[in-house]
């Protein structure tokens, strides 16, 4: 009789191989590295005049979190190794070209046939994304993928210290609750600090199981991470379009 094959992309035996410096040091890490960007984006941003954020600069601040990207990966370079070869790595990456081409046809092309967003409707403090272009998009894709680099690294970590997938589904819930939860304090209307705040719980709950039950969970998590901006653009858009008594 054969045993049903392992679906789990780790290939952790025995004991777990974790230790508590270990995870803390992960931690300090992801947060040194969030925490670091952030800040430097907001000098950019002042000291440029780029009052538009993403859309001020879309290709500087695509190259800016590409680099953070790349430094996160170099920095969890040794835990990535122990799960992830190289011919895996390549083939991930070829494989999220079309996903990225699908979404690309989606800012350039669905996008601008969308009604625009009404300023009567608009928040006093609105996001970037509700007024932003196409190019928008660019920079925040990249950004995803910075997010994404330090997400992977807290759960390859927690998983190989021998955390259980519901502990870290909880974890990472709780943790993404309560980090959303804190743009109330930057003024945005309740109803998109709730959104955000209710989507990225139930995200960070399933990305322990799309990273550690699909073999291309990167690839699933990424997407549906685009995806959310997509169709909270589209849902934007539509709610939030000016009045019939004000057009025409």
């Amino acid at each position: 009789m054969k045993t049903p094959p392992q679906r789990q992309v780790l290939s952790v035996q025995g004991p777990a191989t974790g230790t508590a410096g270990q995870i803390a040091g992960t931690l300090l890490i992801v947060a040194t590295l969030w925490i670091v960007s952030s800040e430097g984006y907001y000098a950019i941003v002042d000291a440029g005049g780029l009052a538009d954020g993403y859309d001020g600069a879309p290709l500087l601040f695509t190259a800016y979190y590409l680099g953070w990207a790349a430094i996160a990966a170099f920095m969890f370079r040794g835990l990535f190794a122990q799960v992830l070869s190289r011919d895996r790595i390549a083939r991930e990456g070829l494989a999220l070209i079309p996903i990225l081409a699908a979404f690309g046809l989606f800012v350039v092309y669905l996008l601008p046939l969308l009604p625009s967003v009404s300023e009567l409707r608009a928040p006093a403090n609105p996001p970037e994304f509700m007024f932003a272009t196409a190019w928008y998009y660019l920079p925040k894709s990249a950004d995803i993928l910075f997010q994404q680099v330090l997400v992977a690294a807290l759960i390859l970590t927690g998983w190989r210290a021998g955390f259980g997938l519901k502990m870290l589904s909880i974890s990472l819930g709780v943790a993404f609750g309560l980090f959303h939860l804190g743009l109330a304090f930057d003024g945005f209307l309740w109803l998109y600090v709730a959104r955000f705040t209710l989507a990225a719980t139930l995200f960070g709950m399933l990305l322990p199981y799309l990273y550690l039950r699909l073999r291309s969970g990167f690839r699933y998590a990424y997407s549906l991470h685009w995806g959310f901006y997509a169709a909270d653009a589209i849902l934007t858009h539509i709610l939030l379009a000016a009045p019939p008594w004000a057009q025409g």
